[in-house]
């Protein structure tokens, strides 16, 4: 039948997908792939696939496969390949790197030896020859002859890097390594760092006892306990 062009302005065509008894709306222009992988026996009598397009913008694709039984190798090797690429990302994001050196490290032994350092840099006096801080030397050499009473108030330990002593601080933290000597002598030992700890021990007890002085019967002075307070 014959139309006018008024129309097939208003038509709205529809376009079949061949052996997918597919319905496709379309408009005036119709812009489309189609693809066929010949799976389906093909009819001899002509039919609508036949006939040449009539849609300036349409593509037919054939694509035919000769080996049914090589299609399903190709499909099963290419899901085997996507699985197994997926498998190994999973595996390297979740599983832990043990060979990696510049991953987070869990070497107690050296995490406990910078912290015993620290107590080493924090020394003040006269320091042994053996120091194992290099940068750190004698200080506070006059403490205690400011007094109305000279007192030997030399050593102790410096308070987060500051130049100056607190007894209270130090007598905490004291307490705290002794106990931990106590409960885990056995561990100190091990890592080798138990005469260190001790060593330490020692230098705070001893800075302690001296700003303890006891009560003096011969110049009648009461006990004294030296502190240092910061306003």
């Amino acid at each position: 039948m014959a139309e006018s062009d008024a129309d097939m302005s208003t038509i709205r065509f529809v376009h079949t997908v061949s052996e997918a008894g597919r319905l496709l709306p379309s408009a005036s222009r119709w812009n489309s792939i189609e693809i066929n992988f010949n799976l389906l026996p093909q009819s001899s009598a002509p039919g609508f696939d036949s006939l040449p397009s009539r849609f300036s913008k349409s593509f037919d694709f054939n694509l035919v496969i000769t080996d049914r039984k090589y299609f399903k190798r190709f499909v099963i090797i290419v899901v085997a390949i996507v699985l197994a690429v997926t498998l190994l990302v999973l595996l390297l994001n979740f599983l832990p790197h043990k060979h990696n050196h510049h991953a987070y490290s869990k070497n107690l032994t050296l995490a406990l030896n910078q912290a015993l350092v620290f107590f080493d840099a924090q020394k003040s006096g006269y320091l042994p020859k053996n120091n194992s801080v290099k940068f750190r030397g004698d200080s506070g050499l006059h403490d205690g002859n400011t007094s109305s009473v000279e007192t030997d108030l030399i050593g102790g330990f410096y308070d987060s890097g500051n130049n100056i002593k607190f007894s209270f601080p130090t007598a905490y933290t004291i307490t705290l390594l002794s106990w931990t000597v106590i409960e885990y002598h056995q561990k100190y030992e091990d890592i080798g760092e138990l005469e260190h700890v001790k060593d330490i021990i020692k230098w705070g007890a001893d800075y302690l006892l001296k700003a303890f002085a006891p009560p003096n019967i011969t110049s009648g002075l009461p006990p004294t306990l030296y502190s240092q307070a910061s306003y």
